[in-house]
């Protein structure tokens, strides 16, 4: 099989298997996973009952103290490979 130029391979979830470190944002994010907003949110809230303390951490895109943030595509990767899909889903929790 041929392959065509500039023509990225990506794994099942989504990520392609070049060195180039991605930026996810929120919304990214939030397809990729399969979640909404609130339950990164919860997972990165350590008052929250949905709290995940292995959830990677985001940084800050912006000199605000309210502006973008973001994950690294390889943070992310690294995640979902060391949890179960009950685990990312919260449930029993």
């Amino acid at each position: 099989m041929q392959r065509s130029v500039g023509v990225k391979d990506s794994d099942e979830r989504g990520f392609d298997d070049r060195a180039v470190e991605r930026v996810l944002r929120l919304k990214t994010l939030s397809a990729l996973l399969g979640v909404g907003r609130s339950t990164i949110y919860d997972w990165m809230n350590s008052g929250s009952p949905r709290y995940n303390p292995s959830f990677p951490r985001p940084f800050r895109l912006s000199g605000g103290s309210r502006g973008a943030i973001g994950w690294l595509s390889s943070d992310v990767a690294r995640w979902l490979d060391s949890v179960s899909v009950a685990d990312r889903a919260g449930v029993g929790q």
